[in-house]
């Protein structure tokens, strides 16, 4: 009896001790944040979103009429699926900045094929949540800042969506976007064959900003990438990029083209895209 109310007394103390934390938290103080918005209210779903991508919609709503239940959640979707809709499926603790100036720290991680930031206002939160899109609000984890904005894609339409950015000079910002894709399941057309669960499939793109204007799609190409020049600099980055034998194969490769473009600074002469 008496283990029985010491168990007991020491639930309660730590029941008492998380919430003064979450007191103490100022991410929890109304009016906490240093910008004078509600750090809170940077959070706008109770839990995370489908976002706002048509083709996000349509994955879920089939999935949805495949097992016939109208309380399907996203988080039921992403199980019937190989792989991970996350390159990293751990929340980590991040710093969340307004207009530059932080304002509060949550658990974040990023869902790459919703293009969503989820949130936990603490690490021991069940509800996942939001963090609101919003070209002023941006989040940075692990190291890396995603930053919600406008950019150029590959089919040359201006679209919204989460970027890093991975080389910042005086002229060039390089920007990644991690994505994922989803791809239908297959049965095998004969007895012999082999089925194809649905699946996500990795897919990464990098985005070039030239001074202040948006960030245009950069093809991991020898020829795109001089598209962005013009002249005798097109040329003199062409011999850089033979000389140091440069395959585009990889982020490090197209950064190095466009660090070398900041080197060479005045020389360099920007094609109008």
């Amino acid at each position: 009896m008496k283990k029985q109310l010491i168990s007991c007394f020491l639930f309660l103390l730590g029941v008492s001790a998380f919430g003064q934390y979450q007191l103490m938290n100022p991410a929890f103080a109304k009016g906490g944040d240093k910008a004078g918005r509600d750090a809170l209210g940077l959070c706008c779903t109770s839990q995370a979103s489908l976002g706002n991508n048509p083709s996000v919609m349509n994955f879920f709503s089939d999935l949805r009429n495949k097992f016939g239940d109208v309380t399907f959640t996203k988080t039921d979707g992403y199980a019937r699926v190989q792989g991970s809709a996350y390159y990293v499926k751990e929340f980590k603790k991040a710093t969340i900045y307004d207009k530059g100036e932080e304002v509060a720290e949550f658990y974040v991680r990023y869902d790459a094929f919703n293009d969503d930031l989820e949130v936990k206002r603490n690490k021991y939160s069940l509800t996942k949540e939001s963090l609101i899109r919003d070209e002023d609000v941006s989040c940075v984890v692990d190291g890396r800042e995603y930053r919600y904005m406008s950019f150029k894609d590959d089919n040359d339409e201006m679209v919204k969506g989460y970027v890093v950015s991975i080389y910042e000079g005086n002229t060039y910002t390089v920007y990644e976007r991690l994505r994922k894709t989803y791809k239908d399941g297959k049965y095998a057309k004969t007895s012999h064959g082999t089925d194809f669960p649905p699946r996500f499939s990795d897919k990464t793109e990098y985005y070039v900003a030239v001074s202040n204007d948006p960030p245009v799609y950069a093809k991991l190409n020898k020829k795109k990438v001089l598209d962005f020049f013009d002249g005798s600099s097109k040329k003199e980055l062409a011999k850089y990029i033979k000389k140091k034998s440069i395959g585009f194969k990889n982020a490090e490769d197209l950064v190095s083209v466009f660090r070398k473009a900041d080197i060479m600074g005045n020389e360099i002469a920007v094609a109008s895209n």
